[in-house]
């Protein structure tokens, strides 16, 4: 149920210039994240299973404050308060309950992902492009070190720095494609919204995996 997304390619000999603008949108657009206050975020993702070719399509909601977020999804909810994760599957008896680390959160977490590219990841800048009406720069991460994903392209807008979409390659071959729809920023999100919340769901057991 994660929503997971992470980096992509860096080749050729333009590959130090190329990183050194890649590093600078990064840095705009995290001090455009910072800025944005409480977001709430309207998306599509498209599961790719390429040896199966098949692809698997769910839309769901984001709510996003710093480094906590409550992610929406048809199967399930998960909550972040920016230390303690819960995650719920609906029509399920039970919440699962951890501590994520900083990989785990990547794929979810703009904070995590805006903070993650500093160390470990070589970066190209793409270029431009016109998504849906806007321009928009497009940024390939790759990880240093071999995870469960191989690379990841984000987009963000031009004229906000603020994520459009982002595409998660896996190692596993399948690979996740995250399109936002629509984003509302600037918005007033009390802390409660990013933690489970029981008396909402008394029958629930609570599984600590701390």
């Amino acid at each position: 149920m994660k929503i997971k997304f992470i980096l992509l390619f860096f080749i050729c000999i333009i590959m130090q210039v190329s990183a050194q603008d890649a590093r600078q949108i990064l840095d705009k657009a995290s001090a455009a994240y910072n800025k944005a206050g409480g977001m709430h975020a309207v998306f599509t993702v498209n599961i790719e299973e390429v040896k199966q070719k098949v692809t698997h399509s769910q839309d769901g909601e984001a709510y996003l404050k710093g480094n906590k977020f409550k992610i929406n999804v048809p199967d399930g909810i998960t909550w972040f308060d920016g230390k303690t994760q819960w995650v719920y599957a609906k029509g399920g008896d039970e919440v699962n309950v951890s501590n994520p680390t900083g990989d785990e959160l990547a794929g979810v977490s703009p904070s995590v992902l805006l903070s993650i590219y500093k160390t470990g990841y070589k970066l190209n800048y793409k270029g431009e492009k016109k998504e849906g009406g806007k321009t928009v720069l497009v940024v390939d991460l790759i990880p240093v070190k071999i995870k469960e994903y191989s690379k990841m392209t984000v987009t963000l807008d031009k004229a906000t720095y603020l994520f459009t979409s982002v595409s998660l390659y896996g190692t596993s071959g399948v690979n996740n494609y995250l399109k936002i729809r629509k984003l509302q920023s600037g918005m007033n999100l009390p802390d409660a919204t990013f933690i489970f919340n029981k008396k909402e769901y008394p029958n629930v057991d609570i599984i600590d995996l701390r």
